[in-house]
């Protein structure tokens, strides 16, 4: 079963849209105060899988968020996917957390919750296969 699911996210690789996130990326900051370009790893606690991470978080509304993910998976593979958060600020932090399926291949239904600073973004995710964590930190312009 698990050769299974190392295919399936080299599938997912395939189809996901790294030239998109690249463009994004590229795009100047929002004047809203908080890092919107984020970088740092993944690493599953399940299984010790890690790799490079970066993020673009955009805030939709007071309360709802998108984090766009561009994840490096076996140091070889790119997924990009974006997931819907709810925010709340306390403090000098932003509590998130959020659902989003991935699809079949990927693990179905990933849970994301965490918080972010001026300084720091970490998240806790799990789905049905795997669990983890993931620490990133902001990128300036």
């Amino acid at each position: 079963m698990g050769m299974l699911r190392a295919i399936s996210h080299v599938l997912a690789a395939f189809v996901s849209n790294a030239s998109e996130f690249k463009r994004r990326w590229k795009e100047p900051a929002t004047g809203d105060g908080f890092p919107r370009r984020w970088e740092g790893q993944w690493i599953s606690e399940s299984n010790g899988h890690h790799g490079a991470l970066r993020c673009i978080l955009a805030q939709r509304s007071p309360t709802e968020f998108a984090a766009t993910f561009h994840a490096v998976y076996a140091g070889i593979l790119r997924v990009c996917y974006t997931v819907p958060l709810r925010g709340q600020r306390a403090g000098d932090a932003l509590k998130l957390e959020g659902d989003t399926d991935l699809g079949r291949l990927a693990g179905g239904t990933y849970h994301y919750s965490g918080e972010a600073t001026g300084r720091m973004f970490r998240c806790a995710y799990q789905c049905k296969y795997d669990y983890g964590a993931f620490e990133m930190f902001p990128v300036s312009s």
